[in-house]
């Protein structure tokens, strides 16, 4: 790994705590914008949560000014379904080979056959706001799932004939 890959991980490690600490009041005052009932519940109930939002989200226009907003509200709603939805949580990627290396993403999915099988929230928010209205967040979330449930496993290293 090299020195720029050690410290970006470093970075990214020591803000994590923080970053994730900020999802929970971030959620809950975006349901409570939304008027949605019971805003605490979009961290634990999450899917209860994704048909208004995506009622709320197939329409908007997102224009520059909102973009950071928008893509962190939903990067963050969509990173807890997956985690609920496949048993999983939040991490920093730390292998240097993936295209996540230093994101911020969901994985260790106790219900996908692939233990290492991760996605990144924020790209997948990106994916969905990049969309004109009539965007699915819902269905972007299916595909991910997909993918994440034929993620193969590594295979074990050739050992050579041991």
């Amino acid at each position: 790994m090299t020195s720029e890959h050690q410290e970006l991980l470093a970075r990214r490690r020591a803000e994590f705590d923080q970053w994730l600490a900020e999802r929970m009041p971030v959620l809950r005052d975006f349901a409570a914008a939304l008027e949605l009932p019971d805003p605490p519940l979009i961290i634990t109930d999450p899917e209860r949560y994704l048909p208004p939002v995506e009622a709320w989200l197939r329409e908007q226009v997102i224009g520059p000014d909102d973009w950071s907003w928008a893509v962190s509200r939903i990067g963050y709603f969509a990173g807890e379904v997956l985690v609920q939805r496949f048993s999983g949580c939040w991490l920093v990627c730390d292998a240097p080979s993936s295209r996540y290396f230093g994101r911020y993403v969901v994985g260790q999915f106790r219900r996908v056959p692939n233990p290492a099988a991760i996605a990144d929230p924020i790209e997948i928010a990106a994916v969905c706001l990049s969309q004109p209205p009539g965007r699915s967040l819902a269905g972007i979330l299916e595909s991910v799932g997909v993918e994440l449930l034929r993620a193969e496993p590594a295979a074990p290293p050739d050992r050579g004939g041991d």
